[in-house]
């Protein structure tokens, strides 16, 4: 299977200012509610982390809509968060985990802002070689 073709500069700047002001519900929750937010999706412990993730959200988000010649840069730090939150999310997929469902489902939203995020990435830094 092969991977979307890459956006246009247009359509990868569209899209990373719309994916900015998403994050950054994500990141007011992370912020206000860890505790909340991790159970939603079945991670009982060691919550906290989730504001350290928010704290990230607000930086990269500040990045995107505040540099334009850093876009590529800053949405490559959001691939790099991205990985971060996957990795948040894996223990969530266990078995055992009665919120499974929930957390494949965030799981599966992260994937693919993951995917959006790289497509965009690569777009940009196309462009500007």
């Amino acid at each position: 299977m092969a991977l979307p073709s890459l956006p246009s500069r247009r359509e990868a700047e569209t899209i990373t200012t719309a994916l900015g002001w998403a994050t950054l519900a994500l990141a007011a929750v992370e912020l206000a509610a860890p505790g909340a937010l991790a159970r939603s999706v079945g991670l009982e412990r060691n919550h906290q982390f989730l504001k350290g993730l928010g704290v990230r959200e607000v930086g990269t988000r500040a990045g995107l809509f505040g540099w334009r010649r850093a876009r590529p840069l800053m949405i490559w730090a959001r691939v790099a968060g991205d990985a971060m939150d996957l990795a948040a999310l894996a223990p969530a997929l266990s078995r055992s985990n009665p919120r499974r469902r929930v957390a494949f489902a965030a799981f599966a939203a992260v994937a693919g802002v993951t995917l959006l995020d790289v497509l965009c990435a690569r777009a940009l830094t196309r462009d500007r070689r």
